[in-house]
């Protein structure tokens, strides 16, 4: 017999909730349940090279942050010269320090804007982009002070000038992260046919419609790949629950509506000067001409179902869980 997932739902938004208002420390967990083996860099080995290991491996950077045409991620600004302002980040970070300077009234220099980026990244968001970056002193990216020092130091050597002395991080903030508690959930799943339901599209939950992870599934939603080395384990669960709280950037939905009164609702994955690809919650491509549009309205509401919470018995849920928490 199927259990309806509502009543665990409940239990589960109200347990985040309550572990969220004993304070950060104990919600930003790993889902391994330690400090990941440390890339080789120490106070002695800083450097541009080592940071460009780190931002491109145990970092995770470039799950939103392409350089230059290196990397295809679009979530945050691209830090070489196709990113904001026409500047590649070592560059640009003269000219956010003197916004920062502007807006706090305190001095900054481009590489106090580089350590405040990584350190407090909701401090500052850049225009057109949303306050979604981890904190990588946090689980689950929990990098040491060291990686940070390097991966800041790769940011200032492109477009900028290297400057190991001015790399002067704020304290405690390992501490902090070793002393996160971890968070797991209250019922064992079971990975593998968490997997199968992922991508079984006539399953209760056929992710893989929507979601890629390695080669296999769709393209419409985010690529799941690694989504457990970036994300906690509270932030996939709200995420599946309530998808329309946070919505990725680049994967919000729009509605066009064609002067033939057509509605066409989806998300878009290309547009041009003469057309529009809309992608519909089933991965359909819809071809719109920009000359056949009345209306173009972005929307608050996700592409993913958010009905999750009564399709899904708890076993499922679990299983589902289990299978996206081991994706790193």
């Amino acid at each position: 017999m199927r259990r309806p997932f509502l009543g665990v739902a409940v239990f589960t938004v109200v347990v985040v909730l309550a572990i969220a208002a004993v304070g950060e420390m104990i919600t930003r967990v790993s889902g391994e349940g330690g400090r990941r083996p440390a890339v080789a860099v120490s106070a002695g080995t800083i450097t541009p090279e080592a940071g460009e290991t780190v931002f491109w491996g145990k970092g995770k950077c470039s799950t939103c942050h392409a350089v230059g045409t290196r990397g295809g991620a679009v979530r945050g600004p691209n830090q070489g010269e196709g990113g904001p302002l026409g500047l590649p980040i070592g560059a640009r970070a003269g000219e956010r320090a003197r916004e920062r300077a502007r807006a706090t009234g305190k001095p900054y220099t481009a590489t106090d804007y580089l350590v405040e980026a990584l350190a407090d990244p909701g401090a500052y968001v850049v225009q057109g982009y949303k306050n979604e970056m981890p904190n990588p002193f946090q689980p689950p990216i929990r990098l040491g002070s060291d990686e940070v020092r390097a991966v800041i130091a790769y940011l200032q050597s492109l477009g900028g000038t290297v400057d190991l002395a001015a790399i002067k991080l704020p304290a405690g903030l390992e501490a902090k992260s070793r002393a996160a508690a971890e968070w797991k959930p209250y019922v064992a799943g079971d990975s593998e046919k968490g997997e199968k339901l992922f991508f079984d599209v006539d399953s209760s939950a056929g992710c893989g419609k929507c979601h890629r992870v390695g080669t296999r599934g769709g393209s419409v939603g985010p690529e799941l790949t690694t989504v457990a080395g970036t994300r906690d384990p509270v932030f996939i669960v709200e995420s599946i629950l309530e998808p329309s709280k946070v919505i990725a950037s680049g994967y919000e939905t729009v509605l066009i509506i064609t002067k033939s009164d057509q509605y066409v609702t989806g998300i878009v994955k290309r547009e041009d000067a003469t057309t529009v690809e809309v992608a519909d919650s089933q991965g359909r491509i819809q071809q719109v001409a920009r000359a056949d549009i009345k209306q173009r309205t972005p929307q608050t509401v996700s592409m993913m179902p958010g009905n999750f919470k009564e399709i899904l018995t708890v076993e499922e849920f679990h299983d589902l869980l289990a299978f996206v928490l081991g994706l790193r």
